[in-house]
């Protein structure tokens, strides 16, 4: 039997140069803002950054043309987490 670490698959396909393609099932997608006093954080819509950027765009892309809603900062970091397939990081 072959068990998924979580965590260290997060690190190895949450990546700058990976495909959004990778994370529309399973995967949830949280963009922190830049700015050092800026601590927003909001969960990102794999479905709908997939209808936006297309299938090809890579974390890096999509995180360069995001803005914080609280700040204005142009640019984020996006934190890929597994949360499996029932949604609740089981």
């Amino acid at each position: 039997m072959i068990t998924i670490n979580p965590e260290r698959e997060a690190r190895r396909r949450g990546k700058p140069t990976n495909p959004l393609h990778l994370f529309a099932r399973d995967w949830q997608l949280t963009a922190h803002c830049r700015r050092l006093p800026c601590t927003h954080a909001r969960v990102l819509v794999a479905g709908l950054l997939l209808k936006v950027y297309g299938p090809d765009a890579t974390l890096e892309q999509v995180a360069s043309r995001l803005r914080c809603s609280a700040c204005g900062t142009r640019g984020a970091r996006i934190e890929v987490r597994y949360v499996g397939r029932r949604g609740d990081g089981r």
